[in-house]
């Protein structure tokens, strides 16, 4: 109880830091007209969808850890944040750079890539294995589409946007472009917050069934879940890694291994990682530094730091 009010405390201050700073520094105690515009419809919806995207990839992560019982497994294991890529390139390419337009596509093709792995291992039978297999091979075969399509790409046009939406960046996010995607953003956090028991019991693979737990019928909840999650986050912000991989093992050292306590904190801790990685973007330079580059630049070292204080990974039996 302690930690998860100390998470929320943790969250509270750096959502409200967030706001506060920036390129313009103000506190909002008076604010005037532009001021007040500045907080309330540009870095208010920005940190609403940077919170939302952080906690939706945190607590994916957390699922597909436990669903595969794999604690390097990510966001992009079931081909998802490829796909995604991949829809969001074509749109670019073929219908210009219109915000919504992409997110959609890229929501679209984050679905599409889910399906064909799932029809695929359904298709070769290969268990949890199997589909941590198939997914890396749909994820390589979308990363394939990609690349070509920035090859047949206008290089004075089409090409510089592909590349700086593939990097990932929240700048520009408003209200209209956030509340299509909170939904589903919401579902999928939401639901593995609601369905953590089984948490537990997924991790220990086949032997969840002597305890009763029906395997396939949780698995096929929280891939989709996750699915969810992790198709509208690429759609808003683009590919941004690292941060499904990390969150659960930062909250792993606070909170335990218990999920019915974890999660919740798993979320946070997500949400907490997004705020200061994009918070960082915007204000270290005059230009705006791609998300993806500012959570890579943090992920790699955060995971090493956390190996350093602890052997937890190699030890828990996954």
């Amino acid at each position: 109880m302690r930690r998860g009010f100390l998470y929320s405390l943790i969250f509270s201050l750096v959502f409200l830091l967030y706001l506060l700073t920036g390129r313009y520094l103000f506190l909002p105690l008076h604010p005037n007209g532009v001021e007040r515009t500045i907080l309330v419809d540009i870095r208010l919806p920005r940190a609403v969808a940077v919170s939302l995207s952080g906690a939706a990839l945190a607590t994916a992560g957390l699922a597909l850890q436990n669903v595969f019982r794999n604690p390097l497994a990510g966001p992009n294991i079931v081909g998802v944040t490829s796909g995604s890529a991949f829809g969001a390139v074509l749109a670019i390419l073929y219908l210009g750079f219109n915000p919504l337009t992409i997110q959609l596509s890229a929501f679209i093709g984050g679905i599409l890539a889910l399906v064909i792995v799932w029809r695929l291992q359904r298709l070769i039978r290969g268990g949890t294995l199997g589909l941590v297999l198939v997914g890396m091979a749909v994820s390589a075969l979308f990363q394939a589409f990609v690349g070509f399509a920035k090859y047949v790409a206008d290089p004075y046009n089409k090409l510089p946007a592909i590349t700086f939406w593939l990097l990932g960046s929240f700048a520009g996010v408003r209200w209209g472009d956030i509340v299509p995607f909170a939904v589903p953003m919401l579902i999928g956090t939401v639901g593995i917050i609601l369905f953590r028991w089984p948490l537990n019991v997924m991790s220990l693979g086949d032997e969840a069934r002597a305890l009763g737990l029906d395997v396939g019928r949780f698995r096929t909840i929280f891939i989709g879940l996750s699915t969810l999650s992790i198709s509208a986050t690429t759609a808003v912000a683009g590919m941004v890694g690292w941060v499904g991989l990390i969150a659960p093992h930062v909250a792993r050292l606070t909170v335990g291994h218990d999920n019915r306590s974890l999660a919740p904190a798993i979320a946070l801790a997500g949400a907490v990682i997004m705020l200061i990685c994009d918070d960082i973007a915007r204000s270290l330079t005059p230009g705006e530094i791609p998300i993806g580059v500012v959570t890579s630049l943090v992920g790699g070292p955060l995971l090493l730091l956390v190996l350093s204080k602890s052997n937890y990974i190699v030890r828990r039996r996954w």
